[in-house]
């Protein structure tokens, strides 16, 4: 019992971490946004994504060195999975989500690929260190791509809602901001890392079987930096940071981690993985997209759906 409450407790500093952290976080990178006239759908698709990212990126790495490759690859699914029915679900519940249109012309289009591309790659059941390579060249292409986009379209007035508190107010240089960001970063993934070990640890304790462990514990404690950030951004009113964080996070996740794990060690595909799990992330992925591109926005009602097909493949994996 002693064990189980030390545990939790555990749990809940690693979540005051990923709160408090990611507060900063938003606050920093609009900060930073008007410094360099990025837009904020930039700052979440690539540079907030690749930190909150940094837990899958460190569970696939490591879980290759270490030959544990299953691990990385359903954290992966898993995670993406969970980005777009979890949290876009509950960021859509709580406000509906609207973004710009410039969205649909280059981020959503390569996650919607990036997807694809998985799949198409999976079949043979493996992703060799070529598919690693053309995986890791596509996320360069991707990142230049979005810095040049963001750069022609930048839009003051979607951030004319947005207010700082009074130590970002107060910054006024850039080194000072990317600073911040830095610690930001640093925080959010040492109270992710808390919570997956603590996490993993409970389950332990509650006899949970180990790939139970893998597929919920793993992945929905990797993406709880996008969570938290996500739901930070639709409250301050940027849905374009709630939105563009986790598309970017899903293409991160595919071509960067996927891509170093694969030319670290080249994974097996359980075929199983090509019947149910990889299907339904294309199926979320194409929903995702489908909805978007009639109105360029989730209605709670949408969110709703989401929210509850992400609890259905939760509960079908613990039936199955």
């Amino acid at each position: 019992m002693n064990e189980i409450l030390l545990n939790l407790l555990i749990f809940c500093v690693g979540l005051a971490f990923l709160i408090v952290s990611s507060g900063w976080l938003i606050q920093s990178s609009v900060k930073f946004a008007n410094f360099v006239r990025l837009t904020p759908l930039f700052i979440g698709a690539v540079l907030i994504a690749f930190g909150t990212s940094a837990p899958e990126a460190g569970v696939g790495i490591m879980a290759a060195i270490r030959n544990h490759k299953g691990i990385a690859l359903g954290n992966i699914i898993g995670s993406n999975i969970a980005n777009i029915g979890l949290i876009i679900g509950l960021c859509a519940l709580i406000k509906p989500l609207k973004v710009q249109k410039t969205i649909f012309k280059r981020e959503i289009p390569i996650m919607l690929f990036a997807t694809v591309l998985f799949y198409v790659l999976a079949m043979d059941l493996v992703l060799s260190r070529i598919d690693g390579m053309i995986f890791v060249a596509l996320f360069i292409i991707f990142c230049i791509l979005s810095y040049l986009g963001s750069k022609k379209s930048f839009d003051e007035s979607e951030m004319s809602d947005f207010s700082f508190n009074k130590t970002i107010g107060k910054v006024k240089s850039r080194s000072g901001i990317i600073f911040i960001i830095a610690a930001s970063l640093v925080g959010i993934v040492i109270g992710a890392d808390i919570m997956v070990r603590t996490g993993s640890r409970l389950a332990e304790i509650f006899s949970v079987p180990a790939w139970i462990i893998g597929i919920t514990v793993f992945a929905i404690g990797t993406s709880l930096p996008e969570l938290v950030t996500s739901l930070t951004a639709t409250f301050k009113k940027v849905s374009s940071i709630s939105v563009g964080n986790i598309v970017g996070s899903n293409i991160f996740n595919i071509f960067f981690v996927l891509g170093v794990v694969a030319i670290i060690r080249p994974i097996n595909i359980d075929p199983s993985l090509l019947r149910f799990e990889l299907p339904v992330l294309l199926v979320f992925s194409i929903v995702f997209f489908t909805v978007m591109r009639l109105r360029y926005t989730i209605s709670r009602l949408e969110g709703l759906l989401l929210f509850l097909g992400y609890i259905a493949f939760i509960v079908f994996l613990l039936i199955k």
